[in-house]
């Protein structure tokens, strides 16, 4: 299996998104653990230290902005790779002139191998 010993966070406040990338990693092997806002993704990657993250961009709560820049300033989770999840492509610019830059981008829809791809 592909995500094998690997610990996911999925952080996704629509359920039918959730369900989708929750099944699709367990199928994989993938250890997953859910957080349904920015706040409660931040606490649960300082605890559970994931192998990496999905990130929905329109999270309740803290930010996406704000997420990343905690993620990114904390040497702890340096290794931690963040794939964002997005309907709209064009927030890549604007993260990326902010220098908050994920490890991979998924454009809503997308399907279960660039999923399980991305996150390898």
């Amino acid at each position: 299996m592909p995500l094998s010993g690997r610990k996911i966070l999925i952080a996704e406040d629509e359920p039918d998104q959730l369900h989708f990338i929750k099944t699709v990693l367990e199928d994989n092997g993938a250890t997953v653990l859910v957080a349904n806002n920015g706040t409660e993704a931040l606490s649960l990657v300082r605890s559970e230290l994931p192998h990496a993250m999905t990130l929905d961009i329109n999270m309740p709560g803290m930010d996406v902005m704000e997420l990343l820049g905690e993620l990114k300033g904390d040497k702890t989770l340096n290794g931690l790779k963040i794939c964002i999840v997005s309907g709209r492509p064009e927030l890549r610019l604007v993260l990326r002139d902010r220098h908050l830059n994920a490890n991979g981008y998924l454009d809503k829809p997308f399907t279960e191998d660039d999923l399980v791809t991305t996150l390898k």
